[in-house]
């Protein structure tokens, strides 16, 4: 079993990566009527991946264990019972994790020597988990101040959207169906964008850097 989890970290970003579009896209195969009952578990396969990614710090891979539990169970009980605090409080813990995960993948590109298949995962993950942190940050404005964004769904379906309209913020696309209201989400729209643009520049300079470094490196030892 040992050798298993040790195989398992020698790939950990490839299975952040894997875990996070399946979260994102897992969604499109399942029947609509057992969305609600499969998304905690793609929330919570995606906190079992950061649980992986986390196997050589000890005190944050017992506190992502108590989160994936204690999430778990926060779910279960909204599916059940239509608490209004419940989604406010998991929210909450997904940010923090995500914040977390988010730390490690880029503490993680920036250490990183080369560039290889598990750094071009790492960089994907960081970028999808910005995004996702987005999200979750645009849903507890909309959670506190409702009707915040235009043309958001009803029910589970506005955290939906405003993961779209994350992903399409950071990406700079903007196509206008989806618009920021009150002055929160505003601001909040505008910090998005900005991190979105530094992360693509700062981390594209990142890898340049190391695989020009790389380069060089071989090239003078072949001489």
């Amino acid at each position: 079993m040992k050798i298993k989890f040790e195989n398992l970290t020698n790939i950990k970003h490839e299975i952040l990566l894997f875990s996070l579009l399946l979260l994102l896209f897992g969604q499109l195969f399942i029947p609509g009527e057992f969305r609600s009952i499969m998304r905690p578990l793609l929330f919570a396969q995606t906190i079992f991946a950061g649980i992986i990614l986390f196997s050589d710090k000890k005190f944050w891979r017992n506190l992502l264990i108590i989160l994936f539990v204690f999430v778990f169970c926060i779910d279960l009980l909204n599916y059940f019972y239509d608490l209004r605090f419940l989604p406010f409080i998991s929210g909450l813990i997904y940010i923090f994790f995500f914040f977390s995960v988010s730390a490690e993948t880029y503490r993680q590109i920036y250490k990183a020597k080369e560039v290889k298949p598990a750094m071009i995962a790492a960089v994907f993950s960081g970028f999808i988990l910005l995004c996702l942190m987005a999200a979750m940050f645009f849903t507890l404005i909309e959670f506190q101040t409702p009707e915040s964004f235009s043309n958001l769904g009803s029910g589970d379906d506005r955290f939906q959207d405003l993961s779209y309209f994350s992903f399409i913020t950071t990406l700079t696309i903007g196509y206008g169906d989806i618009t920021p209201l009150t002055m929160h989400a505003k601001k909040a729209t505008m910090l998005v964008a900005l991190l979105g643009n530094f992360y693509s520049v700062f981390v594209t300079g990142i890898v340049i850097g190391k695989y020009l470094s790389r380069k060089n490196e071989l090239e003078s030892n072949n001489e």
